[in-house]
C-alpha cells in the first residue's frame, strides 16, 4: 500500500494525502475522513521518513534524468555534471536520490511524498510544461511543493531558477566563427529535435544565418529522432551522402554525432576537412585523439553540476538567490576537421602552438 494507492481509493490527489499524513497544511474535514478511512481499512502505516515529512529535511536533493537511461550514462556532458552535482552535495553532507524517467511520471509523487528536499531537473523536452506550470501556480501554496530547480532554460520555463548552457548565444557565435572561416554553405545535425536545448541551438542558428545575410538551406539541416547517437551519426552520413549539392561545413549536436557521423564519412572516401568540415559539440576526451582530431566546442559540464547544487541547498535553505538564472558559455577548441576554406589551410592540432583559443 502506498500513498497513490490511498490517494486513488479514496479519491483524492497524493498531496492530500501527504498533508493528512504530515498535518502539514489543514485539509477539509470531508477529504480527511475519506482518508482516514482508507488508511484505517487497510491498515497503512506510513514509515519514518513520512512521519518526519512535515518539519524536518531529509538531507536528500533528487535529480531526474528525463531521458532515455543509455543516453544518459553515455553522455559526457551528463555525466560530468552529475559528478558536479555529487561532489558539491558530499561537501555539503547531502545524499542524492536519482531518479530515470519523465517528468510528469515521478516528479509528482516526488512532491506528494516529500521524499528529498528539492529536485534538479537534467534533460527538458516538449510537454513537460504541462507537469511543470501547475507547480509555479501562484494558487499553489509553499508548503505543498518543494523547490525545483531546472539544467536547461526556455521562456516557458522562466518561473523555475535554472543553471543552463547559453546555447542560443553560443549556436551564434559558432556560426559567425564558421562564417569567419569563410563557410557559408553550413549544415546541421539535430538528433531528438523535441529536447529543449537542440530547439534553442535552433533558434541560435536561424538567427545567425538571418543576421549574417547567409541562407539556410532546409535540405542541410538533417533531423534524426533518435537519442541513440552512434546510429544517428551514421544516419545523418548516409543522408549526407545523397546530397546533390552538399555544404561545406556541418554542425552537429554532440561528439558522438560528429565522429560516428565523420567516420562514415571517411570510410565512403569522403576527405575531412578537405570535403567537409565538422564540429562537435562536447568536448570528450577521445575527441582530440581520433584522426583528424575534432573541431569541437567544450561545455563545462563539472560546473554546471556544481553551480546547481549550490544553487539548490540555497533554495532548500530559504537562502536570497541574486541571479534566479545561471547560463554558462561554451568555448570553442579549433582542431583539424575545420578547413579555413579563404586560405585552404587547416590545424595541424598535435603542432601547432596553443593560441587563443580554449587550450585543450
Amino acid at each position: 500500500m502506498t500513498i497513490s494507492d490511498i490517494a486513488r481509493l479514496a479519491g483524492v490527489s497524493k498531496s492530500t494525502v501527504s498533508r493528512v499524513l504530515t498535518g502539514s497544511t489543514p485539509v477539509r474535514e470531508v477529504l480527511k475522513s475519506r482518508v482516514i478511512k482508507v488508511i484505517k481499512k487497510y491498515n497503512y502505516s506510513p514509515n519514518l521518513a513520512a512521519r518526519s515529512l512535515s518539519l524536518k529535511k531529509t538531507g536528500t536533493i533528487g535529480v531526474i534524468l528525463n531521458l532515455d537511461p543509455d543516453y544518459h550514462f553515455q553522455d559526457y556532458v551528463s555525466m560530468e555534471t552529475l559528478r558536479g552535482i555529487s561532489v558539491t552535495a558530499t561537501t555539503s553532507h547531502i545524499r542524492l536520490s536519482i531518479a530515470i524517467g519523465s517528468v510528469a511520471s515521478i516528479l509528482p509523487g516526488i512532491i506528494a511524498e516529500r521524499s528529498v528536499d528539492g529536485v534538479i531537473i537534467m534533460g527538458l523536452r516538449d510537454g513537460d510544461i504541462e507537469t511543470l506550470s501547475p507547480l509555479s501556480s501562484d494558487e499553489v501554496s509553499p508548503a505543498d511543493t518543494i523547490p525545483i530547480l531546472l539544467l536547461n532554460y526556455s521562456q516557458e520555463f522562466k518561473s523555475y531558477p535554472s543553471v543552463a548552457f547559453s546555447h542560443e548565444k553560443d549556436a551564434y557565435s559558432l556560426i559567425r566563427y564558421l562564417a569567419g572561416k569563410g563557410h557559408k554553405d553550413i549544415g546541421i545535425i539535430e538528433c531528438s529535435p523535441e529536447l529543449i536545448y537542440i530547439q534553442n541551438r535552433k533558434r541560435g542558428f536561424l538567427n545567425a544565418f538571418k543576421n549574417l545575410g547567409m541562407d539556410f538551406n532546409d535540405e542541410w539541416d538533417i533531423k534524426i529522432n533518435k537519442v541513440n547517437e552512434n546510429t544517428a551519426g551514421k544516419e545523418a552520413a548516409d543522408y549526407f551522402l545523397a546530397l546533390q549539392r552538399r555544404p561545406t561545413a556541418i554542425v552537429a549536436s554532440s561528439d558522438n554525432i560528429a565522429l560516428s557521423f565523420m567516420g562514415r564519412l571517411l570510410a565512403s572516401g569522403v576527405k575531412v576537412p578537405e570535403d567537409i568540415s565538422i564540429v562537435g559539440m562536447d568536448n570528450i576526451p577521445i575527441s582530440k585523439y581520433v584522426h583528424p582530431a575534432l573541431t569541437t566546442e567544450v561545455l563545462d559540464g563539472f560546473g554546471r553540476g556544481k553551480k546547481a547544487c549550490q544553487m539548490m541547498c540555497a533554495l532548500i535553505n530559504s537562502e536570497e538567490i541574486d541571479d534566479k538564472h545561471i547560463f554558462i558559455s561554451s568555448a570553442i577548441v579549433e582542431r583539424d576537421s575545420l578547413l579555413d576554406i579563404r586560405t585552404r589551410k587547416q590545424r595541424v592540432y598535435f603542432l601547432r602552438e596553443k593560441d587563443g583559443l580554449y587550450k585543450g
